[in-house]
């Protein structure tokens, strides 16, 4: 498959690590004072993508981590610049929540009334378990978020349709957890599926995923020498940025908060515009 992304919504700085002038310690305070993500541009192209869906543009929001960490004001900030994209759909890959009960709360009052014309989906991450599931549910539904917690709908364009589903997270303790049979009922769609957890993309490649969106690792969030030594490749391979294997693509955001830890270095927040166009690939990463 072929995959192209490219970087609007800040100042372009060199793509390796710099230790002087405009180096690292500049680039972070740059990004501090500005309190926005960037928006990366993915294009990702698919030969079995139908045809009335070439072009479909998806804005990925992942791990925004709404709580202390994450001021009304910066949430606020996330919205309009999904919002400036007009994307076809936006999709929530997970972490919406960070842990406490208000952060719900927060979450609701930046993204209601969001909308996009193909809809507006969420799935649950390992933090909206944190919060409570029901609670991060409710904070779906209430945004006017359609949870796709092992479900799946079929968006119709034109005379073609697309599967989307979601599954729920690794980390959901029982009788919770992922279900990735939500795509076999499926044959004969493109199949694109909100996980939360890139780990988990094997699994969902033997259950026929084309595209599978993630998010999780933060892109390491703290890579001082960046993501090849990310930390987060303790947890799994699939750090950030495109995969591919054979016909299957994964796709894993680096998010818009931060964890446990008001920091990022090496890897800066992003909101994601997932382009996609019906081609044979182009070459494989």
């Amino acid at each position: 498959m072929h995959a192209v992304t490219y970087i609007t919504g800040h100042r372009r700085w060199p793509a390796r690590l710099g230790w002087g002038g405009e180096g690292l310690y500049s680039r972070f305070r740059w990004h501090r004072e500005r309190n926005l993500p960037l928006v990366r541009r993915v294009l990702l192209v698919h030969p079995r993508l139908p045809e009335g869906f070439d072009g479909l543009t998806v804005a990925q929001v992942s791990d925004v981590h709404a709580g202390q960490f994450m001021t009304p004001d910066r949430l606020e900030k996330v919205r309009a610049l999904v919002c400036r994209l007009s994307p076809d759909m936006i999709v929530f890959t997970g972490d919406q929540l960070d842990r406490r009960e208000v952060d719900a709360d927060l979450f609701v009052q930046a993204f209601a009334g969001l909308t996009a014309p193909l809809g507006v989906y969420g799935i649950l991450g390992n933090h909206d378990y944190v919060a409570g599931r029901a609670l991060a549910l409710a904070a779906l539904e209430a945004a006017g978020i359609t949870p796709l917690v092992n479900h799946r709908v079929l968006i119709p364009r034109g005379s073609h349709g697309l599967l989307l589903a979601g599954v729920d997270d690794a980390d959901a303790p029982r009788p919770f957890g992922p279900d990735f049979s939500v795509l076999q009922s499926g044959n004969g769609f493109f199949k694109l599926l909100l996980c939360h957890q890139p780990q988990l993309w094997p699994e969902a490649i033997r259950h026929g995923a084309d595209l599978t969106l993630s998010g999780h690792t933060h892109g390491g969030q703290i890579s001082p020498m960046g993501e090849r030594f990310s930390v987060a490749r303790l947890a799994t391979r699939f750090v950030a940025g495109s995969y591919v294997s054979g016909s299957h693509l994964l796709y894993v955001s680096r998010g818009v908060g931060v964890g446990a830890v008001p920091l990022r270095l090496g890897t800066w927040p992003e909101v994601d515009l997932v382009t996609l166009h019906r081609g044979q690939p182009a070459a494989r990463l």
